[in-house]
């Protein structure tokens, strides 16, 4: 008795696959739930306590926000660049305690807040491989 042929079909690749992964990924990247978001943080930040150290703190303003900025273009260019390269640790930090002008503050917030869109799209990229 000749048995009916039949085609399996592959399993399609589930819809949205990652589709969890990339939504909490992106809720974390809008500083949601316990956290201020970034804008709400910097927003009229005053001038004369950008380089100022709080008591019994490690780092001035300043130099977490550079911190944050260098680490996420980090972040950016290891996940972007085949030829990326590493940094020295010294190099995730500013080299000063104070912001040289109100200019580099202002750079500094527009540049944190360009390469935070450049990884949230490239985290939305199904073709990015998380």
């Amino acid at each position: 008795m000749a048995r009916k042929r039949t085609s399996r079909k592959k399993a399609a690749p589930r819809k949205g696959a990652h589709g969890a992964l990339r939504q909490h990924l992106a809720k974390l990247l809008d500083w949601q739930d316990a956290h201020l978001d970034f804008d709400a943080v910097v927003r009229d930040w005053p001038v004369a306590l950008r380089g100022v150290r709080p008591p019994g703190a490690p780092h001035t303003p300043w130099q977490l926000l550079e911190h944050m900025r260098i680490c996420q273009w980090d972040i950016l260019d290891f996940s972007r660049n085949p030829n990326y390269r590493e940094l020295e640790f010294s190099a995730y930090w500013p080299p000063t305690d104070v912001p040289p002008s109100e200019r580099a503050w202002e750079e500094s917030l527009r540049a944190f807040r360009r390469d935070l869109e450049a990884m949230k799209k490239l985290l939305a990229n199904p073709k990015t491989d998380l």
